[in-house]
């Protein structure tokens, strides 16, 4: 698990460098809003995580050479592929920063939010991912999982938090600190 925290840390601070301060003192906002807040990026980090075990186990299936997994995975879920996994992931990463920048401007926490944060959301959901077998439950809850990331992420590109052009130079210095070729992908 720390290697894992240790790979999301490092991707995540690639992806938005940004400081956060720790502001003490009490929140003078609600706390409903600080509470949907803190949902909003838990959720973020939670589809960071089954973004990045998708595409961990799309890489190890293929090393594998399992091409009846691969096969029956994309079957359910057509439009997946490695570089799809990464760029979600990367839009998820991006989204829960921001989050948590607002978060911490907004409500001024005692103790600053950080993407370290939401490591917990994080691993159990790439482990969830990454865990995937072929059959009817487990097809059905990675199917859930995606959708409910998918319009999360749409959700935040509609509304202007995420943009191609934000996304695209995430994913360029993302890949490039992980070392990841997305032109092969």
């Amino acid at each position: 698990m720390f290697a894992v925290s240790k790979l999301l840390i490092r991707s995540l601070l690639v992806v938005i460098p940004f400081s956060i301060s720790s502001v003490s003192g009490a929140a003078e906002k609600s706390s409903v809003g600080l509470e949907q807040m803190r949902f909003a990026s838990a959720l973020g980090a939670s589809c960071s995580g089954f973004y990045d075990g998708t595409y961990a186990l799309l890489h190890n299936l293929e090393a594998e050479g399992n091409g009846e997994s691969l096969a029956v995975l994309r079957n359910n879920w057509p439009a997946v592929s490695k570089r799809y996994a990464f760029r979600q992931s990367t839009s998820a990463m991006l989204m829960t920063s921001i989050f948590i920048k607002q978060i911490n401007q907004r409500f001024k926490p005692e103790v600053a939010f950080s993407l370290q944060s939401f490591t917990a959301e994080y691993v159990k959901s790439r482990k969830a991912a990454m865990g995937w077998q072929d059959g009817q439950e487990a097809g059905q809850n990675m199917l859930l999982q995606q959708q409910q990331c998918e319009h999360i992420i749409l959700i935040s590109k509609n509304n202007g938090t995420l943009n191609d052009a934000l996304i695209d130079s995430a994913m360029e210095k993302r890949s490039v600190a992980l070392g990841v070729d997305l032109e092969s992908r």
